[in-house]
This record gives C-alpha cells, structure tokens and sequence, in this order.
C-alpha cells in the first residue's frame, strides 16, 4: 500500500498489528512516521508511542515495549527503526528471536508495531525476517520520478499562492537530480526568497540552490567528452577548491562514466532501468540524452581514464589536477 491507502485505513480504523514500511524517499518516510505517532494523542505519546532505533539501542527495547499493554489509552504504537537484525549481517540470538515471533505472530490487540526498513537489504532466508514479511501490512514509498516530484513541489507551491517559472523547476530538478527530499528542502529558502512576488524565478534557483555532486559530475563528463578542456578543468579546480576529496570526485566520475556505459547497453525505459541499476529515473534519462551526442569510444575512453587515475591516486602523491589535466590532454584534445 501507499500513503494515501494508509491513510485510508487510518481513517477506517482499520489498522493492523504489524506492519513493514520500505522505501528510499525521505520526505515520505517522515510522513508515515508522523501519520503512525498521530494515532496516539499528544497527551499520551509518552506512555503508548515509543521509537526505537537498533543501531543505537538494543533489541531488548524493542521487545519489552511491542509486549507491554497500553497505559490508560486505546492503543500502545512501537515504531522500529534501522532493524538491522533483519539482515544478513545483523545478529538475534535464539531467545531474542522467539520472542519477537511471539510479537508477530501473536501481536497484542491494541499495540501496532511498525518496522521502517526504508531501503536495508533484509535476509529473506531468516525465519524471523520470513515470518514478518508473511504477517505484516506492507507500505512501499519507492523515490518519486521526476514528473511525481515536479507535480508534488508545484502542488505545494500552489497551496501557499506561489508560482514558479517552468525553467526554475526545471533547474531545480536538475540541480538535485530530480531528488523529491533535496527539492523539497531547497524549497524552503526559495519560498522565503520570493516572500514579496511570489513566483520563483530561474536566476532564483541558480543563485540559491548549489548542485549536488552528482549534478556537478554530469557537467563535469559532458565537458570532458565534449571537448571542453578549459571549462572542465576549470570545475574540477573548483570542486576541489570547494572541499571535494579527489578520490570521492574521482569515484562519482568513475560512476558516470560507468553509467553510461550501462545504459547504452541496456533496452527499456528510464523507470525499468533504474530499477535495474539502483538509480533514480532521472539519471537514467540524462544519460539517455547525453549518449546522444556522445561517441562510444570516448565514454569507453572516459571510464578507463578514471580507473587508472584511481590507481594513481592510492598508490602515488601525484597532484590530483595534473593527473586529471594528463587524463584530458592525452585522450581528449
């Protein structure tokens, strides 16, 4: 189920007793936390609401809280965070383990626990990891697609009597590739930028929106490929400038070109092929685009380049912009 069928069952009162919440957008993980914490009254969150967080506390919590009764109130709800006992390198010894198949498969009438996975790769051969995901409801908020994010920021931007230029939601898509969580954030100075107007303009996400990483190694590589020495060399001196480790940047070039190369041997649209790839649909289509105009070889190019100069940088003190200077001027002048 989705937010909206969640939200459903809530206004039904028709909630489950467990319940498996995956997903990989931020901003919607946030709101089915707060959609579960409101079930119960403020005044009673601190005896019926609890969240747990198993990196930092122990699974004995979690247990203790799932088996106890409500404390004068008609619902006890346990929201479970980072279950890392769920995975392959997670650790729950025997009794830990029985006792949390007694919460799932004799869960107390009035509590509801709730496990947010978000995006953990759980070990499906676990007979604890097997018996949750049989009896649990499951809520999957998969990241937004671009079309999704861009209607969602334009819906809230609607609601608060603002407009904004199709070339700035544009740019911004572009600047946080397409990323709902890092638009949605990016929106908030925005909005008080164009408190008086109330339309966000281009120059406006340009001036007060930086791109991320990503964004900036996709320039980055078009440049390259393009032939544009100066220009590239010229970010990458400011990529470094602005606190980049050469080795990261290094890495999220080694990505691109990587990328690349996957989609153009791969059929299908941009939403299957993220899939397959663990990308977000946005990337997929810039790529798409981009090996338009790029030749074969040079991306193949492009990426060893980036490989060797991986190489150099963890066995060698070669300066960083000499290697990547060396990398242009051999393969792409």
């Amino acid at each position: 189920m989705n937010l909206k069928q969640l939200q459903q069952q809530i206004e039904n009162n028709a909630m489950a007793n467990i319940y498996v919440v995956a997903g990989e957008e931020e901003t919607l993980l946030h709101q089915a936390k707060v959609m579960f914490q409101e079930l119960i009254d403020q005044a009673d969150r601190e005896m019926n609401y609890s969240q747990i967080d198993l990196e930092n506390q122990n699974i004995d919590v979690m247990i203790d809280d799932a088996m106890s009764v409500p404390f004068f109130g008609d619902r006890r709800v346990v929201v479970i965070t980072n279950p890392l006992f769920l995975t392959a390198t997670g650790k729950i010894n025997d009794h830990e383990q029985e006792l949390v198949l007694k919460i799932l498969e004799q869960p107390l009438l009035k509590n509801i626990v709730v496990f947010f996975v978000n995006d953990l790769k759980l070990d499906k051969r676990k007979k604890v990891t097997k018996e949750l995901l049989k009896v649990a409801e499951h809520v999957s908020l998969p990241a937004l697609n671009e079309r999704q994010a861009q209607q969602a920021i334009m819906q809230q931007l609607m609601q608060r009597n603002y407009l904004i230029e199709p070339s700035a939601l544009n740019e911004l898509t572009q600047r946080t590739n397409a990323q709902y969580t890092d638009m949605k954030n990016e929106l908030i100075k925005l909005i008080t930028y164009a408190a008086e107007s109330k339309k966000i303009t281009f120059d406006a996400v340009v001036d007060l929106v930086p791109k991320t990483l990503a964004a900036n190694a996709f320039d980055l590589v078009d440049t390259v490929i393009k032939k544009k020495t100066q220009v590239a060399l010229t970010l990458y001196h400011e990529l470094l400038q602005n606190g980049e480790v050469p080795l990261r940047l290094n890495a999220v070039l080694t990505n691109q070109f990587r990328l690349l190369l996957q989609v153009a041997g791969l059929n299908g649209n941009d939403q299957d092929i993220g899939k397959q790839l663990n990308v977000h649909p946005y990337r997929v289509k810039l790529a798409k685009q981009a090996l338009r105009n790029y030749p074969p070889q040079f991306v193949r190019t492009g990426y060893l380049g980036m490989i060797d100069i991986e190489r150099r940088l963890k066995s060698t003190s070669q300066d960083p912009e000499l290697l990547f200077e060396r990398f242009i001027v051999e393969n792409f002048q």
